[in-house]
Order: C-alpha cells, then structure tokens, then sequence
C-alpha cells in the first residue's frame, strides 16, 4: 500500500487520464487509495465505465473528450491502445507544445512515441512529454482486473529524449515511485528490443504454439490429459489479441529480428532430431537451462 506522503508530495493538482483499461484503472486506483485529493478528469471510449468510475470516486469528472488535456491540467497520463496513441500524438502534437501539462504514456513501445512526437522534425513537443513503460501487465485486461497494489515494486522503464528537461524528468520520476514502482531510464530503441525479446515474443510464441495446436483435428479430446506443463506455457494465450497484435505490428523490427533468432534456434533443434544426435540436443538444452537458472535470481543480481 502506498504511504500517506503520496497527496503532499504529488506535485500535480490537476490529472487528467485517458483510458480506464487495467493500467490507467490501476494508477485512479492507487491515487484514490493513498487520499489523493487533486482534481482527476477521465476519457474513456466507453462512457458509462468512465462514469461507473467517477461515481466510485475514482475520479471527478469526466470529460466529453481528451481534446484539451494539456491546456487545463498540470499532469496528462495516455492509457491508450498503441495505435490510438499515435494518432493522438500526432494531432496533438503543438497542444503538448503549448500546454502547461506533463505528458506520459503507458505503451510497451516507446519508438514510435518518439517518432510520434517529433514528427515535424520539431523536439518541443518532447520537453513536455515523457515516455514510460510500467512492467505491471497482467494476462487479463480492463477496469475490471484494475488494482491498487498493481504498481508495487515494479518497474516502470522512461525513455526520455535529450530535449526533456532533468526537472521534468524528475517529477514524472517522482510521480511512479509514489505509486510504488522502481524507475529506470533508457533509450527508446533499446527498451525495443529488450521488450521485444522479453515480453513481446514469448507472447506471440504462446499465440502459436495454440494456433498450431487448433490445427490438430484432436487437439480438444487431447486437453482432457494436459497438465501443469501446457498450462504454464499457454498462459499467456489467454490475453487480449487485439491488444497484442496493434503492440506487435508497432514493433515489428525488432520483434521480426527475435522470431528469426527463435527460427534459428528451433531450426537447429530439428536438425539435431532428424539426425538423431542426442548430445547435440542435451547441449542445446544446456543452455537453456543455465540462462533459465539466471531467471531464478533476484533482477539486476
């Protein structure tokens, strides 16, 4: 649970939050639960859940659109899709400029927000917005599963530009820690590829592996036998397509550069099968392991 210093501490008065999906829900949730008394305005597409959260008095009001998010509130959070974010970005570029908010978004890509902002080959936009990545998804989505506790010792990556401010940096920094998360800052092209190696691709390997499996005519008599096993490796099959396939397409390079490494890997494994060499095999699986025994320790240990 968060500590009573979050509402003095916060210095923003006035936020205004667009998206009331499991991670946007999840920031209302733990403000309200810490006694935040600032202002909170909410867009949501779906407008009786964002009145449903308004009248749970996770937020104040809500607004009819995000149109002017960054002329009248001090702090901005975008919890949208990938691909809407973008689109607002764009349109919304000199608003961003011009407003007298801090800007942040919760996208598990972070080139194309770049790219999205400095559109007109113009930096300005990026004095005032800021990147972030909090690691906290879950396998189910939406207000629903939204949770207070969700940000609590995760990590929320920023990839700020060169043209952000340190002050600013330091507030946005300052506002996730206060939710519980841990910060870390690095270039948008390298959380890419680490998010695409990570997160990104193991997710499109559970999509395949059942994809594949749905092709076996008796594949559904087959899942009355299955067991721990299948179900840790499927688990992630149960997320959201449309979510994952518009966070795929937005990092498709270095996403297509980690499948063509798992179809080296996958190729030289049934190489080692066709010929049947069982110690070409055990040493593949040796390798495996040993990073697998990495994944045990404690992150950065």
């Amino acid at each position: 649970m968060l500590t009573s210093s979050t509402r003095q501490s916060l210095p923003f008065e006035r936020i205004a939050l667009c998206g009331v999906g499991l991670i946007g829900g999840s920031i209302l949730k733990a403000l309200r639960a810490d006694g935040y008394q600032g202002r909170v305005t909410v867009f949501d597409i779906d407008r009786a859940l964002a009145e449903q959260v308004c009248e749970a008095g996770f937020a104040d009001l809500v607004a009819a659109s995000p149109e002017h998010f960054f002329r009248d509130h001090d702090l901005v959070i975008l919890c949208q899709p990938v691909g809407v974010l973008l689109d607002y970005l764009r349109v919304h570029r000199r608003d961003i400029t011009a407003g007298r908010a801090l800007g942040i978004d919760v996208a598990s890509v972070k080139g194309p927000v770049l790219q999205a902002l400095q559109q007109d080959g113009s930096s300005a936009a990026l004095a005032r917005f800021i990147p972030c990545h909090p690691i906290a998804g879950k396998a189910s989505h939406g207000w629903v599963s939204a949770d207070a506790d969700l940000l609590q010792d995760k990590l929320c990556i920023l990839t700020p530009d060169a043209a952000t401010p340190p002050a600013a940096l330091a507030r946005i920094e300052e506002f996730w820690q206060r939710l519980g998360a841990r910060t870390a800052r690095m270039a948008a092209d390298e959380h890419d590829a680490i998010y695409a190696s990570l997160s990104h691709l193991p997710q499109l390997l559970s999509y395949a592996y059942l994809h594949s499996l749905a092709q076996q005519p008796l594949a559904r008599q087959w899942l009355d036998y299955r067991g721990t096993g299948f179900t840790g490796f499927t688990r992630l099959g149960s997320s959201d397509p449309a979510l994952w396939a518009d966070i795929a397409v937005h990092n498709a390079g270095p996403l297509l550069a980690e499948i063509d490494r798992f179809s080296a890997s996958l190729a030289e494994l049934r190489a080692a099968l066709v010929a049947g060499e069982r110690s070409r095999l055990a040493g593949h699986f040796s390798t495996a392991r040993d990073l697998h025994a990495v994944t045990q320790r404690p992150a950065g240990s």
